[in-house]
């Protein structure tokens, strides 16, 4: 009888008890306790939303010069069409003045 009053209302012995607390109770916390988990990742959500606002801040950049690449190269486009008029010109003119070969 003295090992059924050693059982508690729940039928465990005391080493039994202990036994379960280690397998299945909570373990001893390892590694950072919450505050500092969360200012970790909260430096984490900010830097990346400060590199976030860099590359969105170049590509922004990069937007503006390509408007200004693409308007200087439509107006270099225009100033080719104009040499190419020229030169055809000039070459019409050639061949009118000088006498062609033998």
């Amino acid at each position: 009888m003295a090992n059924a009053s050693e059982g508690t209302r729940h039928g465990f012995t005391r080493e039994q008890l202990e036994f379960l607390r280690e397998e299945f109770g909570r373990k001893a916390a390892e590694g950072f306790d919450r505050p500092t988990q969360m200012w970790l990742i909260g430096g984490l959500v900010a830097i990346g939303l400060a590199v976030a606002g860099m590359i969105w801040a170049q590509i922004g950049a990069n937007r503006v010069e390509i408007r200004e690449n693409r308007a200087a190269i439509a107006e270099l486009a225009k100033g080719q069409a104009e040499l190419a008029k020229g030169q055809a010109r000039i070459e019409a003119i050639l061949e009118e003045r000088l006498p062609r070969g033998p």
